[in-house]
């Protein structure tokens, strides 16, 4: 009778481990007890570039108190269907702080449905997941994009014939335009006026000031006005506020 008990609360005591042990890739509590999360939010935002491709902007927290040299790293893990798991090319670096974490996952096809979850490597080879969210790039931003262009004052350059003019980009959200340059003409309301572009732009900058390169062909002794423009994929143009500079070239 001795040796039954002694079985059976062998078999009960196994028992209790292994339900223990499945606990493990539980979102908030491990087998050890380390309370361990990765909460993506539903909400995301995004860039469309000026080659058609579209950037996800992903945000999240986690919380994770085991040791820190048993997380190797921390991201967001992105791909076509529901469960994705890290591979070499679908992942990206979860910046900021553990209640306020953020990653960029750029260049993707338009029109297409993404699941994205955050995830821990482990320095045992093993990952831990958070929640899937699910985020389209099937985006139109003709209504919500923006863009501030300020022309500077002085020119770059300027010459009888030539002028390299100067303007500052911010606020640019939701949509790079695929070509930005300069309207300019001898009449204060641009009437008449001639479009030149920035050559060798090639979208997605987001630094605040970008200088065109030279403008040539122009009347010396001459006042010219000048205003920028940005075009998008659509065909849209936009002077991106109502700011111009007028130079007057060299005798």
């Amino acid at each position: 009778m001795k040796t039954m008990k002694n079985a059976l609360r062998t078999v009960l005591c196994l028992t209790v481990l292994t339900l223990a042990l499945s606990c493990s890739n539980d979102d908030d509590v491990t087998a050890l007890g380390i309370q361990r999360s990765f909460t993506t939010n539903a909400d995301t935002d995004f860039l469309i570039n000026s080659d058609g491709t579209v950037n996800l902007m992903v945000s999240g927290a986690f919380q994770d108190t085991s040791p820190s040299s048993s997380v190797t790293s921390r991201g967001f893990v992105y791909g076509a269907s529901t469960n994705t798991e890290v591979s070499e090319t679908n992942t990206v670096v979860a910046i900021g702080p553990q209640n306020s974490v953020t990653g960029d996952i750029i260049n993707l096809p338009s029109g297409q449905t993404y699941y994205i979850r955050g995830y821990f490597e482990m320095s045992d080879g093993t990952y831990f997941y958070g929640n899937e969210i699910q985020s389209s790039t099937d985006v139109d931003a003709s209504s919500t994009r923006t863009i501030t262009m300020e022309m500077e004052s002085d020119p770059f350059f300027i010459s009888q014939t030539e002028v390299t003019p100067t303007v500052n980009l911010s606020d640019i959200a939701k949509e790079m335009p695929m070509e930005i340059g300069y309207e300019y003409s001898v009449n204060d309301d641009f009437s008449s006026s001639t479009l030149k572009d920035i050559e060798g732009y090639q979208g997605n900058i987001l630094t605040t000031s970008y200088a065109s390169e030279l403008i040539t062909g122009l009347t010396a002794s001459t006042t010219y006005y000048f205003r920028p423009y940005a075009k998008y994929a659509d065909g849209t143009v936009t002077n991106g506020g109502t700011s111009s500079a007028s130079f007057t070239t060299n005798n």
